[in-house]
């Protein structure tokens, strides 16, 4: 979309912004929604009309500029929103700056739709958690089968682009939490290096946390990061070829057991994962067989990793609710005793949560452990890829390996790969060692390309990308689902 097919009355970011919002109202909150927003911001029509003005001036920030977002409900923003991570809870008054990678955003000239539902407290709440509910909004709903997995806890913000509403939503992953709803809502989800992205002014778990997207293509995903990191580096490697001599490890499959033949699910993981496989190589790419990741891991790394991540979780909640201004509640046990006292019956407990206050690991045995395990968990990556001399590491999604790279603070991108006989997406997982975001960026733009894998929910018309309105010199095509 250029500039002056803007001003003749074509896609402008006003007319984007009234067909997310139009959507949102009928599909999202109608029948068959997701309910993946937990409030539209009441601001947007004003930026989006200044947007407008910006291009009617020749003045194009560049990729972004114009395109409605959504955020997850951490990011902070300084506007009438709440920021809550989907708690009751946490409503008061909204909060006094944007986080550092909102503000980046902003400057790139993207439009902010509204805040999406996610797993309350980022699912720290209850032992047996609801994926994709919170006291605030209820249920986030899989889009592409009634009663499918949304996984969490950036559920919301996965559906919201699975179903069309906008083409970029942020998500923060401790652990799966952006890589999971991806895979099972259908789309793109790239969580990046922890600490790439700056988390100023998100309401973080850990220092493992890192921000991440989802989006409908990879393009999308890579001119979202450049904007994030204010750089344009993510994009240089998306051409067709891109899968051309990339060495790339895989972990074969065992045989499934008569009892996993049985699940769609695992039937068609295995087929799809396989079929990736076949495309990649056809691309060029060399595959090289590895062993799996969980082969040198003893069981206390686990348990170190498991107390570490709790203990930091009460610290980083303690020193959020002191630190930020006008929330009901200034402390984990008042938080507790809040969600206690309005409970409703069949809500989830909040048994992890109490488990969490109760900890009383200290600061410099938490400091002991990341020391510890941090290095076991990179070197079951950063091991096979220095060995083989691999561009990166894909996988089966029901493998899990996304838990190595979360742990060891690596990215990881959820790819699409088809879709079960059950109506569910089924996706791969691609990895890789620290900031290696350029590299896995490119070879899942070249698997994108070649497999043409995504597909849209059966009952959504159409579905939005960020190539409309976009710079007039943009030469990355973005691939519509």
């Amino acid at each position: 979309m250029s500039v002056e097919m803007a001003q003749g009355g074509g896609v402008t970011s006003e007319s984007l912004l009234k067909d997310s919002l139009k959507q949102i109202a009928n599909i999202d909150r109608g029948l068959q929604g997701g309910n993946a927003f937990l409030e539209t911001n009441p601001d947007a029509m004003r930026e989006a009309k200044a947007r407008d003005q910006e291009r009617a001036d020749g003045r194009v920030r560049g990729h972004l500029h114009g395109v409605p977002i959504a955020l997850k409900d951490v990011f902070e923003t300084n506007d009438r929103m709440q920021t809550s991570a989907g708690s009751k809870a946490l409503v008061g008054a909204p909060a006094s700056k944007n986080a550092k990678v909102v503000d980046n955003l902003l400057k790139a000239g993207v439009v902010i739709v509204g805040k999406t539902n996610m797993s309350e407290l980022s699912n720290f709440r209850s032992l047996s958690p609801a994926d994709g509910w919170s006291s605030r909004g209820g249920q986030t709903l899989n889009p592409h089968r009634l009663g499918g997995p949304v996984a969490g806890s950036s559920s919301g913000s996965a559906v919201a682009v699975a179903q069309g509403h906008v083409p970029v939503a942020l998500g923060l992953e401790t652990n799966g939490s952006i890589i999971s709803p991806a895979a099972y809502n259908g789309v793109f989800g790239l969580k990046t290096t922890t600490g790439l992205v700056s988390t100023e002014g998100v309401m973080t778990s850990t220092r493992m946390d890192a921000v991440g997207t989802f989006t409908r293509n990879i393009c999308d995903a890579a001119e979202a990061l450049n904007a994030m990191t204010e750089t344009n580096v993510y994009t240089e490697g998306l051409h067709a070829d891109a899968l051309k001599g990339k060495r790339i490890g895989y972990t074969p499959l065992p045989e499934l057991s008569a009892e996993e033949a049985k699940d769609p699910a695992k039937l068609a993981d295995r087929k799809h994962y396989e079929a990736a496989l076949e495309v990649m190589k056809a691309q060029g790419a060399i595959l090289v067989p590895l062993e799996r990741l969980d082969a040198g891991v003893p069981d206390e790394a686990y348990e170190g990793y498991n107390e570490a991540m709790f203990s930091e979780v009460k610290q980083q909640l303690e020193d959020y609710l002191a630190g930020r201004e006008g929330l009901p509640v200034k402390s984990l046990s008042e938080l507790v005793a809040f969600i206690k006292r309005t409970q409703k019956s069949g809500e989830p407990d909040q048994k992890l949560l109490e488990m969490i206050n109760d900890l009383e690991t200290t600061p410099e045995k938490r400091e002991a452990l990341w020391e510890a395990i941090l290095p076991v968990f990179q070197k079951t990556i950063d091991d096979p890829i220095k060995e083989h001399k691999l561009d990166a590491l894909v996988s089966n999604f029901l493998s899990h390996n996304y838990f190595y790279s979360a742990a060891a603070g690596y990215p990881g991108i959820s790819v699409p790969s088809g879709m079960d006989e059950e109506g569910m997406p089924t996706a791969l997982y691609l990895y890789g060692c620290g900031n290696s975001e350029a590299t896995l960026l490119a070879v899942a733009y070249g698997y994108e390309q070649a497999s043409q894998a995504i597909q849209k929910p059966a009952f959504l018309p159409g579905i939005p990308s960020t190539q409309t309105p976009a710079s007039p010199d943009k030469t990355v095509e973005a691939t519509n689902g």
